[in-house]
This record gives structure tokens, sequence and C-alpha cells, in this order.
């Protein structure tokens, strides 16, 4: 098959997850059901979540970090990141979860990653509830650029797709790759100024820290929302650099996906 016709392929199969959108959704709701099943808060932790591990951090760091508005510096950083390593974990099994399904009825499988990352989407408006609710405390006022607050969210789903694509094909013929990722994104949470400032990393870091595509999606998605110091500029940069992280991502993992699709069946 000549890459014209793959990329043909792709993009009717894509065209079919938005045929199929009432099955995205049902599997988004079954994903939620599940995860929260014989909880009684159910779904109220998706709200506590980032509340109580922000008051740890706040009552720990707080007096450590020169940072304005601490807390809501951490709680919209976590409720972002929650967003991105939540969906991007549970798309990790995606193909393996549903093989029954896969096995059984003819569905676009692109359905199955894509509906993981639309979950954690939910997640992220749930956990909507708390940033508020922080933000009418501390007095900390929102910034009239949160109007593009869509396109910032649009970039970091690009991105989780693209990378759930890469790992839920990767996790059928080579299930370490769960274990794998498990670490690194605590790494990656480590590396990405969820509950510090940049400002306190040496020169050296800070152009490490760069290509990290969380450090643009977070410091876009705190410049638009309520951090009026970030020069529109310095804003148009982060939102490019997140752009091309995105779209990298995205073409990486459907190149991955493309070469290994036809073998999945196999392996499930």
């Amino acid at each position: 098959m000549t890459l014209k016709d793959t990329i043909k392929e792709l993009f009717l199969e894509f065209k079919q997850v938005f045929a199929y959108r009432e099955l995205i959704r049902n599997l988004v709701l079954r994903d939620l059901k599940v995860r929260y099943k014989r909880s009684v808060l159910g779904l109220i932790w998706v709200m506590l979540n980032p509340l109580f591990i922000m008051i740890v951090i706040w009552m720990v760091f707080s007096r450590i970090f020169d940072v304005p508005n601490y807390a809501a510096y951490v709680i919209s950083g976590l409720v972002l990141w929650n967003m991105f390593s939540q969906s991007t974990s549970v798309a990790t099994h995606s193909f393996l979860s549903n093989g029954n399904l896969l096995r059984k009825i003819s569905v676009p499988r692109l359905i199955f990653p894509v509906s993981s990352v639309l979950s954690g989407l939910i997640n992220f408006c749930f956990s909507l509830v708390p940033l508020a609710l922080i933000f009418l405390i501390t007095g900390t006022p929102l910034n009239v650029r949160g109007l593009m607050l869509p396109v910032c969210l649009m970039e970091v789903l690009l991105f989780s797709i693209g990378l759930a694509l890469i790992l839920s094909t990767c996790v059928v013929f080579f299930h370490d790759v769960t274990y794998i990722y498990e670490v690194a994104l605590l790494a990656w949470m480590y590396f990405s100024p969820i509950f510090y400032p940049v400002s306190i990393l040496p020169d050296s870091i800070k152009r490490i820290v760069g290509l990290n595509p969380m450090y643009h999606y977070l410091t876009l998605f705190r410049g638009l929302l309520y951090d009026g110091t970030i020069e529109m500029t310095l804003l148009g940069s982060h939102l490019l650099y997140g752009f091309l992280f995105a779209l990298a991502s995205f073409v990486v993992g459907l190149g991955v996906y493309a070469v290994k699709k036809d073998r999945l069946v196999f392996y499930l």
C-alpha cells in the first residue's frame, strides 16, 4: 500500500469515527462508570482529588516559592496535568480492554483511544469546579484572554490523542510499555512546572524544559486563564510550540497506528 493510499484510508477511518459518535459517548460513559465503580462519592472525587493535592502542596511549598496567587498556580497546573495524564494512562489499554469487541464487530479502531482521551476531557470539566472555588476564595481574577482557552485545550487534546495512539498500539505488542510509561509519567510530572516556577531553575535546565510540551501547555493555560503578567508575544510563542508538539505527536501516532493497525486484532 502506498503512502497516498494509507493517508486516504486513515482519513476515511476518521470520518467513520465521527459517524460512530454515539458509540464514543457510550464508551466515555463506561470509562467513567468503571473508574468510580463502588465509590460512594463517585465523580465528586474528580473535584476532590486536585483540591486535596493542592492543599498539601500549598502547605508545604507556599513559603518556599515566591509565586503570586500560589494556590491558583498549583490548582491550574494540576487540573491540566490530570487531564493529560489520566487520559493517556487509560488509553494505553484501550485496544486490549476492548479486544472482544474488536474481534466481533467491525468498528473504526481509532474510536477506542480517542474515547479514552475524551473521558479525560470530561474529568477536566468536573475539575473546573474546585479550580473556580480556589479562584473565588483567593480572589484571583480571571483574564479576558481566557476566551482563547479552547485553543489551548485543543492542542493538549491533539497531543494526547497522538500519544494515546502510540501507547495503545505499542502495548498490544509489548505489554511492558504500560510500566515504562508509568515511570516516565512520574518523571514527566516532576519535570513540568506544576507546583514550582521555572524561574528557580538554572539557565541550562530551562533550555531543556523548553523541550517539554507540557511546559508550554501549562504556561499557556495559566497565561490565558489568569496570569496577566505574561506578555501576548510570549503566549503566542507557547501557542506555536504547543501546536508544533501537538501536530508532531498526532502525525507520529497516526504513523505508528497505520503501520500496525492490520495486525492488532491478531494479538488481542
